[in-house]
């Protein structure tokens, strides 16, 4: 990156302010003291297509989105030396466990959902292309499950990866099962209705992305957004975090408030459908380590399965009047 005179010269070449000192913050932001206010300068990793989702964010929640302000001739954005750069507001941020940044971080992943959400038309032949992608998904899963079980029935000697694998096979066939259940309930409901609910997600679901101030919380960086079925973010956050404690009864709570039924089908097909095939390819060849990549793998797919059985479970049945002997 160039010096700091020269961000100088080029920031103000470009806006409309009087540059008193800069600061930086990460590699690629930094912080512009100007006169009366503070600004970020930040450097976007790609191009500048994801300028115009951030400002779709900021007009529907303009309380906890950041502005991106416009250059002297009216522009979002300013490529330079192979590179884009956008000017927003710089906030003082306080420090938060992170148990409670999780707990912001949902609620504004929930409001940006809301505030976006659209029902965009869906032919039949569309929706037919978006099931077989993600069936094939389901069904490479399977096929690795199964492939690898009838591997290891054959052997005698096995190894402990092998045998555990055989042991844990039971909740994986459970898990691709429900899985299976979920998407054909997702699209029956999308068939039926020729509508797709869809929102703007934020994509690249990481606390980092959340700025907490003393009267506002703020989401940032949004150059993964994307036009997408609000449960992709979701459940890129049970796979990010699902070690956090408390996460199970957060997660629980999503599903329970989702009104949209088929988001939450969504929801359990993505969570459920564990990656086997590509577990494969990433196995090594010591058996215990074999061992805990699987457990890794598993672990966030597991508390979809205990929050998918608890939120199906049967409600507990009461019983009036006396007992008879």
């Amino acid at each position: 990156m160039a010096n700091y005179d020269e961000i100088k010269e080029f920031v103000q070449a470009h806006y409309d302010l009087v540059i008193e000192s800069i600061t930086p913050i990460t590699q690629k932001s930094m912080k512009i003291r100007a006169t009366n206010h503070e600004y970020l300068l930040k450097v976007a990793s790609g191009n500048d297509e994801f300028i115009m989702k951030q400002l779709f964010a900021y007009k529907s929640l303009s309380h906890n989105i950041l502005p991106i302000y416009r250059t002297r001739d009216n522009k979002h954005c300013v490529p330079w030396r192979d590179h884009f750069f956008y000017l927003t507001d710089y906030v003082q941020t306080i420090p938060l466990p992170l148990e409670q940044q999780i707990h912001y971080y949902i609620a504004l992943l929930g409001k940006l959902h809301a505030e976006t959400a659209l029902e965009v038309d869906v032919r039949d032949d569309e929706l037919q292309r978006i099931y077989n992608k993600d069936y094939k998904r389901l069904q490479d899963s399977y096929d690795a499950l199964q492939k690898n079980m009838e591997a290891f029935e054959l052997r005698q000697e096995r190894s402990p990866f092998e045998w555990y694998f055989m042991m844990v096979y039971p909740m994986l066939y459970t898990m691709l099962h429900h899985a299976h259940d979920e998407l054909k309930k997702f699209y029956d409901l999308i068939k039926k209705d020729k509508k797709m609910p869809i929102s703007l997600i934020h994509g690249d679901v990481n606390v980092a992305n959340l700025l907490v101030t003393e009267k506002s919380s703020y989401l940032i960086n949004f150059e993964k957004s994307m036009f997408s079925i609000s449960s992709v973010d979701m459940c890129l956050f049970l796979e990010n975090y699902h070690q956090v404690p408390g996460l199970h009864s957060i997660i629980l709570d999503y599903v329970k408030n989702e009104k949209v039924q088929a988001l939450r089908h969504y929801f359990f097909f993505r969570s459920l459908c564990i990656d086997l095939e590509e577990l494969n390819q990433n196995l090594q060849d010591h058996s215990l380590i074999n061992i805990a990549l699987l457990n890794e793998c598993i672990a966030p797919h597991l508390m979809a399965l205990q929050v998918y059985d608890q939120f199906n479970a049967p409600p507990p049945s009461s019983t009036t009047g006396t007992k008879s002997s």
